[in-house]
């Protein structure tokens, strides 16, 4: 079964879960939080030392992420990549959480800047 795959739920535990965010008594589970709960690794250049995500990829058991300045000689080069946790990512990249959030299997995005705006591929 892969990350994104939702469990039913029955309508009474559904009721129960919507009162109790309403109460205030705990937030919401978000996709990312499952990611990172997962420990789903996060594969991407090192150009990301110094350049932010341009294209990110969410596929069911990790996500991709390069700059769009990778040559194919560069990216054929193993040394070149690196893995980073899910909350590493985001804490250095925090405009792509709205994306992983709404994100399904084999979604692409494309960021022009760090707005958080995006664009599917």
């Amino acid at each position: 079964m892969g990350l994104f795959r939702r469990k039913s739920e029955p309508v009474e535990a559904k009721r129960a879960q919507a009162e109790s965010y309403e109460n205030g008594e705990s937030a919401a589970e978000t996709q990312v939080d499952r990611m990172i709960a997962a420990q789903i690794p996060v594969f991407l250049s090192k150009l990301h030392d110094r350049n932010p995500p341009r294209w990110v990829t969410v596929r069911a058991d990790r996500l991709e992420s390069v700059t769009g300045m990778e040559s194919p000689e560069y990216m054929a080069d193993n040394s070149n990549h690196q893995v980073w946790s899910v909350d590493h990512f985001i804490a250095e990249f925090p405009f792509v959480t709205r994306f992983l959030n709404e994100a399904r299997p084999d979604q692409s995005a494309l960021f022009v800047d760090q707005s958080g705006a995006y664009t599917l591929d």
